[in-house]
């Protein structure tokens, strides 16, 4: 019988989470209905409603999106994927993951991917260049990879670490990107926000991706 470790288990979850929140989103989307009319529905509160919509898959227990989908008459059918072996959580599919936390806000999911860099002790500096298509996400990438060097290198973790050559390299996005809801910007500006984003024409906190 194959062994589960904490890792696959922990992938294969977040998979099963997000097709199932992507699927009751869909419906919800799909049927036109207020926040009001599908809280009713669920049996959830609003506030609940409005972080399944914004993508926050990691906030629900899978029984609970389970029987969110059955209330809305969805057929639920889940594959599981045969479980990763240990190295196939590299430092270029952990930043596809952040990528993809990021630009759905999901900060619990983004944060977590954050320390798993920190605890697997990858240098930094040899991450490979992905030569992401996406210009965005190969913005997002070179980003997370400067602002990982500063906070490694700063107190009070006191790890000098660089990011790879190429990330001097990935250019600015045309159109800006915000990865904190746009309510919130308001509380930053100035010195608050983070120049290793803003470079790139990406807002971000100054102090984010900051963890202890």
């Amino acid at each position: 019988m194959q062994s589960l470790n904490d890792e696959a288990i922990q992938v294969e979850n977040l998979k099963i989470r997000a097709t199932l929140a992507r699927a009751v989103r869909d419906t919800l989307v799909q049927n036109h209905l207020t926040q009001i009319e599908a809280a009713e529905r669920l049996g959830i509160s609003q506030p609940r409603v409005s972080a399944l919509l914004k993508g926050k898959a990691r906030e629900f227990r899978v029984d609970a999106l389970v029987n969110m989908a059955l209330k809305l008459g969805l057929n639920v059918s889940l594959e599981v994927d045969a479980l990763p072996k240990r190295d196939v959580l590299t430092p270029g599919g952990i930043l596809d993951r952040m990528c993809e936390s990021a630009i759905q806000q999901d900060t619990v999911a983004f944060m977590d991917d954050v320390q798993l860099f920190w605890r697997k002790e990858w240098d930094l500096s040899q991450v490979p260049d992905p030569h992401e298509k996406d210009a965005l996400k190969y913005a997002l990438k070179a980003c997370f990879l400067e602002r990982m060097a500063a906070v490694w290198s700063e107190p009070p973790k006191s790890h000098p670490a660089n990011a790879p050559d190429w990330c001097q390299r990935v250019p600015a996005v045309q159109k800006e990107f915000s990865v904190i809801p746009e309510e919130y910007r308001e509380f930053y500006e100035g010195d608050l926000v983070s120049p290793i984003f803003s470079k790139r024409n990406i807002f971000a906190p100054r102090d984010f991706m900051f963890f202890v």
